[in-house]
């Protein structure tokens, strides 16, 4: 254990004074910014290398992530591939990334795909805005259905589980009512609960209810036990 730790603070140690060298320098001349790309790239397979001594410590993968996601922005941006809005929808896709990998991992940690789909529903979002394909009211029209999905996707998996379709249902056609007119929202949305609360309603008096049956067993309408 103890030269486990060595071998990861001679690591670290190496990248710091690298890390130091190349602020040195960049304080007497202007470095290019393809130096701090290759810097980033150096620093993210140094990470990975103190994974490799301990492939039990996943932790490790965090920081060689981060630098090369960092590095490869960077690249982007100096080859003037990212622009604008769409710099932001990058970050976010890559900041969902590693949640939607720790998911495929482990598919009962369910959970780590909440922030995953956020970040890419928001990054799509930010990205279609600056291309112009949102504006006004499709941008609510958009966060409407981005919310109703995951409910849907719920009801789809298991149909018995008809809840899913009150959130969802009502998420959805108010994304819709958006997509007709402003004025509509206030009229489909109101109209879209009464009809959801009056189902619910009629579905508590048209459900199935087992035979009531006696203590001993017997149906109560049959003949009595001899």
């Amino acid at each position: 254990m103890g030269t486990q730790a060595r071998k990861q603070g001679i690591i670290w140690g190496v990248l710091l004074v690298l890390l130091g060298a190349v602020l040195l320098i960049e304080a007497v001349t202007d470095l290019s910014a393809w130096v701090w790309i290759a810097m980033l790239v150096v620093a993210g397979f140094a990470a990975f290398a103190v994974y490799l001594t301990d492939r039990s410590n996943l932790g490790l993968l965090i920081p060689a992530y981060v630098m090369w996601a960092i590095a490869v922005l960077v690249a982007l941006i100096t080859l003037n591939i990212l622009r604008d809005e769409s710099i932001a929808t990058f970050v976010l896709v890559i900041i969902a990334l590693p949640f939607l990998v720790g998911y495929l991992r482990d598919r009962s940690r369910w959970g780590l795909l909440i922030p995953a789909y956020i970040l890419v529903a928001v990054g799509i979002m930010v990205g279609l805005i600056g291309l112009g394909v949102l504006d006004d009211l499709l941008i609510p029209a958009y966060v409407m259905f981005a919310v109703s999905i995951p409910f849907l996707v719920v009801y789809a998996r298991d149909p018995k589980q008809w809840w899913p379709l009150i959130p969802g249902g009502i998420m959805a056609i108010i994304g819709l009512s958006f997509l007709i007119a402003e004025d509509a929202v206030q009229y489909i949305g109101a109209i879209t609960l009464v009809i959801l609360g009056g189902w619910i309603i009629v579905r508590q008096f048209i459900r199935q209810e087992p035979a009531d049956r006696e203590p001993n067993g017997a149906e109560s309408d049959g003949p009595p036990a001899v």
